[in-house]
């Protein structure tokens, strides 16, 4: 048993940071370490991971993914149809790329509507995964779940709804209750705030939307780097084959924190108490 954790760590470490840990080597040895590595190489730079993000301008997709990811932007190319959706590279830790597919958001008008339908018929089933970021904020979702139905779910046929999730994003916002600033973190009211909020929205949405399962639903705070690996966790479960390509790798919610609790987690984390993130 502790061999097979030590050679899961040893993936996870080679896929992460494109090397393989020494406990990795020794359980396979030399040469057949070598060969995999290469093969994880290339691998990734020949099927980077895709991920479609979809959403309305202001929701915080770009703050999303710099903060989900912690990747490095190198270059964007605008896709065939229009300007208004884009092919993003980002260049991962451990070696190999990140593609995001930056979609633009539907509901501006009836003929940048149909535009952008066209752009999602083409692009989104290429998708290991595609992310819907909602505002948990928002209280009408009746446009958004017609998007849903009458675009999204008739693309992602044939088994591909699994790809589809939902990230309820700027949670900090819902009252009543208060950000903590010291902590980075909800107060012990506004957490309670937020989780129920959220399960309403989840609930609204699973019964509404067909396919969509209640388990794809994930709520954070892109600003505040709050419960982004619970997004992430989320996204890695509906990426299926392409899953362990995907650079866990989110930003540190405790840098945004007071001096004196950053402080006290680098003593935690120096200690071996973990990553410590919320």
């Amino acid at each position: 048993m502790d061999k097979d954790k030590t050679f899961l760590n040893g993936m996870f470490g080679l896929t992460q940071t494109g090397k393989a840990p020494d406990a990795l080597r020794r359980i396979l040895g030399d040469e057949n370490t070598d060969k995999l590595t290469r093969l994880v190489a290339e691998e990734r730079a020949a099927n980077p991971p895709r991920v479609a993000v979809i959403g309305k301008a202001g929701v915080g997709k770009t703050t999303t993914i710099n903060n989900l990811f912690s990747a490095e932007f190198k270059v964007s190319h605008a896709l065939r149809g229009t300007s208004e959706a884009q092919l993003k590279e980002f260049a991962l830790r451990g070696g190999g790329a990140l593609h995001i597919l930056d979609m633009p958001g539907l509901g501006e008008g009836i003929e940048e509507d149909r535009i952008f339908e066209g752009i999602y018929r083409e692009h989104l089933p290429q998708a290991d995964v595609v992310l819907y970021v909602l505002e948990a904020t928002e209280r009408l979702l009746g446009e958004d779940q017609r998007i849903f139905n009458d675009v999204i779910l008739p693309i992602l046929n044939d088994g591909r709804r699994r790809r589809l999730v939902i990230g309820l994003n700027k949670v900090d916002l819902i009252g009543p209750g208060s950000w903590d600033a010291t902590l980075n973190f909800p107060d012990v009211e506004q957490e309670k705030s937020i989780d129920g909020r959220c399960r309403d929205i989840a609930r609204k949405l699973a019964r509404q939307v067909p396919g969509l399962r209640a388990g794809n639903i994930a709520h954070y705070s892109a600003e505040r780097r709050y419960r982004l690996d619970d997004l992430l966790i989320t996204l890695i479960k509906s990426a299926g084959k392409a899953a362990w390509k995907l650079p866990v790798d989110t930003a540190d919610p405790f840098e945004l924190a007071a001096p004196e609790v950053q402080e006290y987690v680098a003593r935690r984390r120096a200690e071996g108490h973990g990553s410590g993130k919320a």
